[in-house]
């Protein structure tokens, strides 16, 4: 009877993406490479599409561009401790959505803190980090990265989710500045 169900199958659907927000001195924006990222991650998957986001009620002017991407759900990490950049706090607090999301590939801009933050959500969800990639893509649920020094695309041999990944800055074009509309979900950084 066993035989008849995949029981490596996984729950996996879709993409989250986390989106560095910089502090400028007209107000916050997303970084370029986020939105970059975002935009590719949402055209490769037919699965669900989430963005999380980390700071203040200033953020909301944001939205409407980062579901012009296609999101359909934005996680607004939004309290007092959102509000500086604190890899620990940020780390835990993602794998904390990605426990509720289930995603099947979790993807970061390879910035500094892009790095900094897949290294360790990678380590505390035990799985494999696809660091600096130059490409990705989705073949089913699994992941498929052109990492900086190749030219052809690695499949994931592995079958643990979520996949995580992060994508050199100007990989992929800018997204269309085009709004779109989705669901905004508040959430709480964890605290220790």
């Amino acid at each position: 009877m066993l035989d008849r169900y995949d029981l490596d199958q996984s729950t996996a659907n879709g993409v989250l993406v986390w989106m560095e927000i910089l502090r400028c001195p007209d107000g916050p924006r997303v970084a370029e490479a986020s939105l970059q990222v975002l935009a590719r991650m949402c055209r490769i998957t037919e699965g669900r599409k989430y963005a999380v986001i980390f700071g203040g009620p200033d953020l909301k002017p944001l939205y409407k561009r980062i579901f012009g991407c296609g999101v359909g759900t934005i996680y607004h990490v939004r309290d007092s401790c959102s509000e500086c950049y604190d890899s620990n706090v940020y780390s835990i607090t993602l794998c904390d959505i990605i426990d509720r999301t289930c995603p099947a590939a979790v993807a970061f801009a390879s910035t500094d803190r892009g790095e900094q933050l897949a290294e360790k959500v990678s380590a505390m969800l035990s799985t494999e980090l696809y660091s600096r990639c130059t490409g990705v893509d989705m073949d089913g649920i699994s992941l498929k990265t052109e990492p900086a020094s190749m030219n052809q695309f690695l499949v994931t041999k592995n079958k643990r989710f979520p996949q995580v990944c992060t994508v050199v800055k100007d990989s992929y074009p800018d997204p269309e500045d085009k709004e779109g509309q989705g669901t905004a979900i508040y959430w709480q950084t964890w605290k220790g």
